[in-house]
């Protein structure tokens, strides 16, 4: 920032920054996580990342003999399980990611006043 910028300007570029720090660490953790569960048999076991796409599926040697219906439940079900995990953990980032652009709009308004 340059000595010539109004304090007012310079604090919401601050923020900027701040939001901008918060959101990239929201993203790279979405990348890094991941979400393992298994049906109730423990026969199909799948892996979400953060964004809930599919990284891994393990179906348990002799189960297609059961048929597609069967390992397509048995899919879901995990799918379902895994999602839900996924879905949790996402929701409690983001109650903590409106908490903190709560606190930056507050901040910023501040500033204003």
């Amino acid at each position: 920032m340059t000595e010539d910028m109004h304090p007012e300007v310079a604090a919401v570029l601050n923020q900027a920054r701040r939001l901008q720090s918060l959101m990239d660490e929201q993203l790279d953790k979405m990348d890094g996580d991941s979400f393992t569960a298994a049906d109730d048999g423990d026969t199909v076991e799948v892996t979400l990342n953060g964004h809930h796409w599919l990284q891994n599926v393990h179906i348990e040697d002799g189960l297609l003999r059961l048929g597609a219906e069967a390992v397509e439940q048995r899919l879901n079900e995990a799918l379902r399980k895994a999602g839900a995990e996924a879905s949790a953990t996402i929701d409690a980032d983001r109650d903590r990611l409106d908490a903190v652009v709560a606190e930056i709009t507050a901040e910023v308004s501040g500033t204003q006043q």
